[in-house]
Protein backbone atom coordinates (compact mmCIF):
# COMPACT_ATOMS: atom_id res chain seq x y z
CA UNK A 1 0.00 0.00 0.00
CA UNK A 2 1.49 3.31 -1.00
CA UNK A 3 1.56 6.17 1.70
CA UNK A 4 -0.31 9.92 0.70
CA UNK A 5 -0.57 12.81 2.39
CA UNK A 6 -4.22 11.57 3.38
CA UNK A 7 -2.52 8.53 5.13
CA UNK A 8 -3.28 7.92 8.69
CA UNK A 9 -0.33 7.93 10.96
CA UNK A 10 -0.87 4.80 12.76
CA UNK A 11 -1.55 3.31 9.18
CA UNK A 12 1.50 4.30 7.58
CA UNK A 13 3.66 2.76 10.76
CA UNK A 14 1.66 -0.28 10.67
CA UNK A 15 2.97 -1.22 7.31
CA UNK A 16 6.55 -1.43 8.01
CA UNK A 17 9.15 -1.15 10.90
CA UNK A 18 11.20 1.04 8.76
CA UNK A 19 8.15 3.77 8.76
CA UNK A 20 9.08 4.38 12.31
CA UNK A 21 12.70 5.17 11.78
CA UNK A 22 11.68 7.70 9.49
CA UNK A 23 9.61 8.82 12.10
CA UNK A 24 12.54 9.23 14.37
CA UNK A 25 15.12 10.85 12.17
CA UNK A 26 12.89 13.59 12.60
CA UNK A 27 12.08 13.45 16.25
CA UNK A 28 8.69 12.47 15.66
CA UNK A 29 7.28 10.18 18.35
CA UNK A 30 3.98 10.31 17.38
CA UNK A 31 2.76 6.66 18.97
CA UNK A 32 3.23 8.74 22.02
CA UNK A 33 1.01 11.69 20.97
CA UNK A 34 -2.38 11.85 22.22
CA UNK A 35 -3.70 12.75 18.44
CA UNK A 36 -1.89 10.25 16.46
CA UNK A 37 -5.76 8.60 15.68
CA UNK A 38 -6.59 11.55 13.62
CA UNK A 39 -3.42 13.04 12.47
CA UNK A 40 -2.55 12.52 8.55
CA UNK A 41 0.95 12.39 7.25
CA UNK A 42 -0.16 15.84 5.71
CA UNK A 43 -0.59 17.53 8.95
CA UNK A 44 2.52 15.94 10.75
CA UNK A 45 4.39 17.15 8.14
CA UNK A 46 3.05 20.72 8.01
CA UNK A 47 2.70 20.91 12.26
CA UNK A 48 6.52 20.40 11.70
CA UNK A 49 7.90 22.38 9.09
CA UNK A 50 8.33 19.49 6.81
CA UNK A 51 7.86 19.37 3.03
CA UNK A 52 4.89 17.82 2.97
CA UNK A 53 5.35 15.86 -0.26
CA UNK A 54 9.13 15.11 0.62
CA UNK A 55 8.08 13.20 3.55
CA UNK A 56 5.29 11.26 1.72
CA UNK A 57 8.75 10.16 -0.37
CA UNK A 58 10.94 9.26 2.30
CA UNK A 59 8.11 7.42 3.87
CA UNK A 60 7.10 5.34 0.55
CA UNK A 61 10.77 5.10 -0.24
CA UNK A 62 11.30 3.26 3.40
CA UNK A 63 8.82 0.92 2.31
CA UNK A 64 11.01 -0.62 -0.97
Amino acid sequence: MKITKSTKAPDAIKQSPNIMKVFKKYDLYCPRCKGIGEDTVEKIAICNGMDVQAFVDELNSALE
